[in-house]
């Protein structure tokens, strides 16, 4: 369903599973500028790793940032392309692979609500105006601290849909 499809009609629930496109163009966002850059872990039982130990009780980081940029997973991972999430695409990559949420007993409770708001809020902006990034993904500085955010921001522009430019997709 296009931006057009949605023009003269709220989003609602039932519509949130045909946003099939505008969900793999999130999680895309999301694989790259992940908001939580790393998160931690202590290990409550002891994991041998090629003959390496970890042993209980010390703390784990996962680089989230980095894990997905690994090019065994993700192809030109600093290239934006929504279909690495497509069903097909997804199938036979390793599940701890992207982790946007965390993972395991102690990922994100509110995974599942946070993806429905994103979805029908950025539906209900994207039917109103077309934003553009004035800056080249390449020049945009991060910064990784509790959370990832741009170090100088995003220059944007804004502009309200006409007719002409309706045909922007949010769904493929």
């Amino acid at each position: 369903m296009s931006v057009a499809g949605f023009q003269n009609k709220n989003i609602n629930m039932d519509d949130l599973p045909n946003l099939k496109y505008l969900e793999c163009c999130i999680k895309e966002a999301l694989r790259i500028y992940p908001a939580v850059p790393f998160f931690a872990r202590e290990i409550t039982k002891e994991i041998n790793i090629d003959n390496y130990v970890i042993p209980i009780g010390s703390t784990v980081q996962v680089m989230t940032y980095a894990l997905h940029r690994d090019e065994e997973h993700f192809p030109d991972p600093e290239v934006f392309k929504p279909e690495r999430f497509s069903t097909e695409n997804c199938k036979d990559r390793h599940p701890y692979a992207y982790v946007p949420f965390s993972a395991g007993p102690r990922n994100c409770i509110g995974q599942k609500f946070a993806m429905m708001e994103m979805k029908i809020m950025l539906a209900t902006i994207i039917k109103q105006i077309k934003i553009t990034s004035q800056e080249e993904q390449k020049d945009i500085s991060v910064l990784g601290e509790v959370i990832l955010r741009a170090e100088n921001g995003i220059m944007v522009k804004i502009e309200h849909r006409t007719t002409s430019n309706m045909g922007d997709r949010i769904n493929g």
